[in-house]
């Protein structure tokens, strides 16, 4: 935590820091409190490396309690040259995720290649509607990007009635394919469930199955899609539009 943000109480166990209007998180200009989320040592990698993911709040923290209000995420990558560790990527502001100023719960270090790991986290939004979205966080060119952003998951289970609002309920496998062409394995999304689509006549709507598959290939520190099939869902429409995918 030194290293990464130049200072660490070790009774509190936290750092402090103060983003800039030129980082990608939604409060610049105010001191957070960081603290450490997620540690992993890649033991078998070489050379051998040292994960770190941490979240940042507001230093008022009893303060930032709503919905929307979502840590923001770094992190940061050590590796071991000789008796020594030294930080190879870095980036305290790659995202922010989580709510009611807590982090995500679901995350793991994944095989993205040959010798290349990365941050997976499941960003479960609860409520009526329940959305799962899919980040990936990776080193890249001393740095850390945000690598994927994908809705994965959506239900409206917290809130149908057979009786009125119909239930759906979809989700997308997550899986990392090897390319034989590539250092950096393939990403593969396979959808099955589902779909409640949007309509201005609710008391007719109807929800269908819906089925696909959607294949990313890791390019300058991104997943960008490479090919996709089947259908997408009624958020996956506002993702496309965005990103303009196909």
């Amino acid at each position: 935590m030194t290293t990464f943000y130049g200072n660490f109480d070790p009774d509190r166990q936290t750092s402090t820091v103060t983003f800039s209007s030129t980082d990608s998180v939604r409060i610049h200009g105010e001191p957070m409190t960081v603290r450490p989320l997620f540690h992993a040592l890649s033991s078998d990698a070489h050379p051998q490396s040292f994960v770190l993911l941490t979240y940042a709040v507001p230093k008022r923290d009893e303060e930032y309690y709503c919905h929307a209000c979502a840590p923001t995420l770094g992190m940061a990558v050590f590796n071991k040259k000789g008796s020594n560790w030294t930080l190879s990527a870095s980036n305290r502001a790659v995202t922010d995720a989580g709510g009611f100023g807590k982090p995500p719960k679901n995350v793991e270090l994944v095989e993205i290649g040959t010798n290349h790991r990365a941050i997976q986290i499941k960003d479960i939004d609860e409520g009526g509607e329940t959305t799962t979205v899919l980040l990936i966080l990776a080193p890249w060119n001393d740095t850390v990007s945000l690598a994927l952003e994908r809705i994965i998951g959506d239900d409206n289970e917290g809130m149908c009635d057979p009786k009125g609002l119909p239930c759906y309920s979809n989700h997308r496998t997550v899986a990392f394919s090897r390319n034989p062409d590539a250092d950096y394995f393939d990403l593969e999304l396979g959808l099955t469930g589902t779909d409640l689509p949007a309509s201005n006549r609710p008391k007719v709507w109807t929800a269908r199955k819906v089925a696909g598959l959607e294949v990313l290939k890791f390019e300058n520190g991104k997943y960008q899609q490479v090919s996709r099939s089947g259908d997408l869902t009624t958020v996956d429409r506002v993702v496309a539009e965005r990103e303009r995918l196909k």
